[in-house]
C-alpha cells in the first residue's frame, strides 16, 4: 500500500479488531482524518466502546506502543495507520 488509508478504512480495520476481540459494540470507534499540507495525515482515533482498555491494549500491541490510561482518544501518524491496516489485512 503505498497510499495513506481512508477513514473507512482504517474504521474498518479498528471494527473488525474490537469485533475479533469479542466487543459488539455496532460503532466502538471514531475516526477522522486530519490532513496536514505537504506531510502524512493525522488520524484521530476515538474510542466509543464500553471496552476502552481492552481495545487500547489491542492496538497498542499491534502497533508496539502504550497508549495512556484511561484515555479514550489518541492520534495515530500516517505510518501507524499503514502498519495497522497492512497488518490486518494480511491476517
Amino acid at each position: 500500500m503505498t497510499a495513506y488509508p481512508s477513514q473507512s478504512e482504517l474504521l474498518n480495520c479498528l471494527t473488525t479488531i474490537a469485533s475479533t476481540a469479542g466487543d459488539t459494540t455496532k460503532l466502538p470507534f471514531r475516526v477522522d482524518v486530519i490532513p496536514l499540507n505537504g506531510k502524512p495525515p493525522m488520524y484521530s482515533v476515538m474510542i466509543k466502546s464500553p471496552a476502552k482498555d481492552l481495545l487500547r491494549r489491542q492496538i497498542g500491541t499491534i502497533l508496539g506502543r502504550g497508549f495512556a490510561l484511561g484515555a479514550t482518544s489518541f492520534m495515530l501518524s500516517g505510518s501507524e495507520a499503514i502498519s495497522l491496516v497492512g497488518k490486518k489485512q494480511d491476517d
